[in-house]
């Protein structure tokens, strides 16, 4: 019998694909496919990738509740690159506001180093969705900071902002990148590099150590989802209880205001204090 708790949240390890993100995690692993899905998503051509010291270890991460999925790497002319897969739609109007902050931790990172405002990178935050982020079909949204007054006027801020939609058009974008969102998508292989991408993803399933990797990964999300919910419950029913009394306390106190009691007293009875009496007086027109 399996050591791991059963929970049917968790998505069978053999049953993966390259969308989620835990098993993009481990094949982006793997420099050279890493380094090509780079090229490939920018239309560019880049030497060499290094991954960031903090994030080199995949399994001493693992052991941390503030395990990151997303991939941080540094390429030869120390640009950097912060890519994500993206499977929850559930708050994408916040994946704006999200790539500020993978972007300030990049350049607070930078600054505690003892580099200048001068010397910070040029960065690119890359999000690769399975939905589309903002609605308009097209299967690459690029950003950059633009003067509103005058749209050829860009800021050179050293940031872009990328997010891939696998089920956009593909008519717009070039051959490379459609074949590797439609990997994504619908598992086909098409090329030399989605066939790569695939036949590690075969040999990720197979490998015992990475499937415990996982479950224990998913087993501490599912705990921590868990706890915030019985959390929820027990805030929920002392807020009811709280407001309750409150109600209760308030009722008892317009009754003894009709009769003519003394606030002092209404007061004592009531432990509601005498401003909120006297608040309540007013607001039901009961002249003391």
């Amino acid at each position: 019998m399996s050591k791991w708790r059963k929970d049917k949240r968790i998505a069978k390890w053999n049953k993966l694909t390259l969308r989620n993100n835990f098993m993009f995690r481990l094949v982006m692993e793997k420099q050279e496919l890493c380094k090509k899905l780079i090229e490939c998503i920018l239309g560019i051509k880049i030497k060499s990738i290094s991954y960031m010291e903090h994030e080199k270890s995949f399994e001493a991460n693992l052991k941390s509740k503030g395990i990151r999925l997303d991939l941080f790497v540094i390429d030869e002319d120390g640009v950097a690159y912060d890519i994500e897969m993206q499977m929850d739609n559930s708050y994408k109007e916040f994946l704006g506001r999200r790539t500020r902050y993978y972007v300030s931790t990049m350049d607070n990172n930078a600054l505690k180093k003892g580099e200048r405002y001068s010397q910070l990178r040029k960065s690119y935050v890359i999000f690769i969705c399975t939905f589309d982020p903002f609605g308009r079909g097209l299967a690459k949204y690029t950003f950059n900071a633009i003067c509103n007054e005058d749209h050829s006027l860009v800021l050179d801020d050293g940031v872009t902002r990328v997010f891939i939609n696998t089920e956009g058009d593909r008519h717009r974008i070039s051959k490379e990148l459609a074949s590797l969102i439609g990997y994504i998508s619908t598992g086909e292989v098409t090329d030399d590099y989605t066939k790569d991408l695939d036949e590690e993803v075969r040999a990720l399933r197979n490998d015992d150590g990475r499937e415990r990797d996982y479950m224990t990964y998913m087993q501490t999300i599912m705990e921590h989802e868990d706890m915030a919910y019985s959390q929820g419950i027990s805030q929920g029913i002392s807020q009811g209880i709280s407001q309750g009394i409150s109600q209760a306390n308030k009722a008892t106190a317009i009754k003894m205001l009709k009769a003519n009691k003394p606030y002092e007293e209404i007061s004592e009875f009531t432990e509601l204090t005498l401003s909120e009496i006297r608040e309540l007086a007013a607001s039901l027109h009961i002249v003391h």
